[in-house]
Order: C-alpha cells, then sequence, then structure tokens
C-alpha cells in the first residue's frame, strides 16, 4: 500500500466531521489491501478502529491513518480493539510460525498470549483472540484442543485459563465486557453438536437462552447488561435477539418478514442500540439492519438517509458489522450490481440519538 493511500485513507475518514449539517455522514472505506474479505471494532468513542483485511490486521487513526501491523491469522476473522483504543487481539504467528492467541499494544508490539493446557495445533493455529477489556488487561476467544475448542480467558497474572467446553464439544469465547465482568459466546451440545448461546459471568457457565437454544452470543455491551446474537426462534430459522436480565430474550424479527428470511445481531451499544444482518444468506439476498429499544427494527440504510447520509444510489449496504460503545459510529459492509463489495463507515450526532 502506498504513502497515498494511507494519506487519502486517513483524510476520507476524518472529513466525514465536516458535514456538521447533517446528523449522519457516510464514507466508503477503502481497502488497503484491495478487494477481499474484511471485519472490523471500534473502540469506545469510534475514533480508533482495528481491521482485519483478509488476514492483514491495522490500526486506524484519524491522524495517521491505516498502520499495518502485519500479517495474522490468514483463516480467522476475529479481531478486537480495546474501549481505550490502546490494544488489539486476533490470531498472530508465534515463533513457531503457527497463529497464536495475540495482544498488540504499541509499546511492546504483539506479543503471544500462550497456548492452553491441553492445547493443539488445528488448521496451522493454536488459537485467536476475539475481545479484549477496557484496558487490554483482559483477553477472551478460541483455543484449539483437538478435536474441538474451548474458550479462553487471559489476564498477564493467571495466563491462559480455559472456560470449560462440554465434552467431545467445543466452546469459543466471543466477546467481554469492557469492565470484564461479563463473557459471551457459544458452548456446544455434547449430544448434537450445535451452538448454543453462553456467558461466563463470577465463575459461572450460563445457558442464559435455555439449554436447548440452538445460536450463539455474538456481543455484550460495556457493562454486561446486554447481551446479542443469533438463536433459532419458533419458525425454525436463526433469528437475532437482544437479552437483559429483567426483559429475558427478545427476538428482533427480520426487515421483510419473510419466515424464512434470518437475520443476526452483530454488536450493540451501551445504549441498546443494535445493529446486524437480515436476509436471505443463502440466495445472497439482505441488508443491514438497526434496532432501539424505542424504534424498534429498521432498515439502516434508510435510517441513515433519512438523517442526512448521502450514499450512492447503486449500493446496498448489506451488512453492520460493529457499532461503537458510545453509539456514534457505526461500521458494515456494501455490494453493488456489477459485484462490486467494500466497506462503509457512519458516524451519528450522538445528541440527535436517530437512531435509538
Amino acid at each position: 500500500m502506498t504513502k497515498r493511500l494511507l494519506k487519502w485513507a486517513s483524510c476520507a475518514l476524518l472529513c466525514l466531521s465536516l458535514s456538521a449539517w447533517a446528523q449522519v455522514s457516510f464514507q466508503l472505506i477503502p481497502s488497503p489491501v484491495g478487494p477481499t474479505w474484511s471485519n472490523y471494532s471500534l473502540s469506545r468513542n469510534g475514533r480508533v478502529m482495528a481491521a482485519n483485511y483478509g488476514g492483514e490486521i491495522f490500526r486506524w487513526t484519524g491522524g495517521g491513518g491505516f498502520l499495518d501491523l502485519g500479517t495474522g491469522d490468514l483463516f480467522s476473522s476475529s479481531i478486537a480493539i480495546s474501549a481505550d483504543g490502546s490494544t488489539i487481539v486476533a490470531g498472530f504467528p508465534g515463533a513457531d510460525r503457527y497463529a497464536n492467541p495475540a495482544r498488540w499494544q504499541q509499546a511492546t508490539g504483539w506479543m503471544n498470549l500462550g497456548h492452553a493446557s491441553e492445547g493443539c495445533v488445528m488448521d496451522s493455529s493454536w488459537g485467536s483472540g476475539w475481545s479484549v477489556s477496557r484496558g487490554g488487561s483482559v483477553v477472551v476467544g478460541l483455543a484449539w484442543y483437538c478435536p474441538g475448542a474451548e474458550g479462553f480467558q487471559w489476564t498477564q497474572q493467571s495466563g491462559m485459563v480455559g472456560l470449560g467446553h462440554p465434552t467431545n464439544a467445543s466452546s469459543r469465547a466471543s466477546a467481554i465486557s469492557a469492565d470484564a465482568s461479563t463473557i459471551v459466546g457459544f458452548y456446544e451440545d455434547p449430544g448434537f453438536g450445535n451452538r448454543r448461546p453462553v456467558r461466563w459471568i463470577s465463575g459461572t457457565t450460563d445457558l442464559f437462552a435455555g439449554e436447548q437454544a440452538n445460536g450463539e452470543a455474538t456481543a455484550v455491551s460495556s457493562d454486561g447488561s446486554r447481551i446479542v446474537g443469533q438463536a433459532v426462534d419458533s419458525s425454525g430459522y436463526g433469528r437475532a435477539f437482544y437479552y437483559t436480565d429483567a426483559g429475558g430474550l427478545v427476538w428482533l424479527g427480520t426487515l421483510s418478514g419473510n419466515s424464512t428470511d434470518q437475520s443476526v445481531a452483530n454488536s450493540v451499544s451501551e445504549g441498546g442500540v443494535v445493529v446486524g444482518f437480515s436476509g436471505d444468506p443463502f440466495a445472497g439476498t439482505g441488508q443491514a439492519f438497526v434496532w432501539g429499544p424505542k424504534s424498534g427494527l429498521r432498515s439502516l440504510q434508510r435510517a441513515l438517509a433519512q438523517n442526512g447520509a448521502v450514499i450512492p444510489s447503486d449500493l446496498l449496504l448489506t451488512d453492520a458489522l460493529v457499532i461503537s460503545a458510545d453509539g456514534s459510529t457505526i461500521i458494515g459492509t456494501w455490494s453493488d450490481a456489477n459485484f462490486n463489495f467494500g466497506s462503509w463507515i457512519a458516524r451519528i450526532d450522538r445528541k440527535t440519538q436517530v437512531l435509538k
């Protein structure tokens, strides 16, 4: 990637703030490595971004643009950044050249987090980091034990500690709350192998959606009070859910209302705004959604446009991957009729609370 592209990318994202008249601004994100799959994570205020482009790991800031942190695990899309923007976790090659759960900080660079007690190498990987607490002191993720995987928690003091897995089945710690109180992910059914939403809290394994629920938790709010993900509802199809202890499991539905469509909640803000995907993944059709406790489920593309975002008319916003904890920034993917694809970023005026 050239210095010119780095500079342009920095300006393109930073200039979002210049559209002061709009409640929402919108910009395409130029890929620093060309067309490939991508995944993202945001700091609490949305001003620092971690990105995984086809296995290449980047950190982005408004002042510095994209900083290439090296080639990580080519077979894992995992990426996360701490709420303060100081720490990034992913899978990254260790001295043995296998991918390892790893943590990046500016002062130290990449640090291998070690292996699980019963760990082994699968697909050239010991595992990967999936999420990180506010200041970067607690990392969670997946470690292979062969023939399955186990969710783990890592701290400097205790090293890598397994969170448990069913006999001959797998678990994964997909996200941790910023305050490190709650870890969420999946915990497979040992009899049938299907994933089940789980949270680890106060040393306990809690199948909060029920022991028979098929699905997984994908994200958790900063204080651990809100959990989102996907589970199979009474229709027999995977649907996005929003969970709190007070309200229980809330099904978010689908944008189309079609009985065979699916949806998945990818991320949740501190205020309970949820973003994700709705559509038919097998037909390759779908679009990004936003759900708020007050407004319910809506097309995110329509909601952004109604509040000032200028979105090219030939683009479809196909997914919303992450919303910052403060609700100010959303990143997702787009495609067009010519099979082009890429990523976008939207900034929301928090004072207007247009997405709640």
